[in-house]
């Protein structure tokens, strides 16, 4: 099983983001989205506009939003 572990939350702390609902706000995106990305539950899809508004936003590149972590029972 593939797992991306969103690394949201630590950027927003950075920023001194204090809500997901003022960053969905600022960047103009779905909360709702934004929510599951920021809570690490299961996110379908992410746009890629989406990603490019946070990447901009955060002046970061997509591995300092998401890290994929290989499941150890994988062969």
């Amino acid at each position: 099983m593939l797992l991306l572990k969103s690394k949201l939350a630590y950027r927003m702390l950075d920023k001194e983001i204090k809500s997901v609902t003022e960053l969905a706000r600022r960047i103009e995106v779905s909360r709702d989205t934004l929510t599951k990305l920021y809570n690490n539950n299961k996110v379908d899809t992410v746009s890629l506009a989406m990603i490019n508004k946070l990447c901009k936003f955060f002046n970061c590149t997509v591995g300092d939003l998401i890290e994929y972590v290989p499941d150890s029972t994988e062969d």
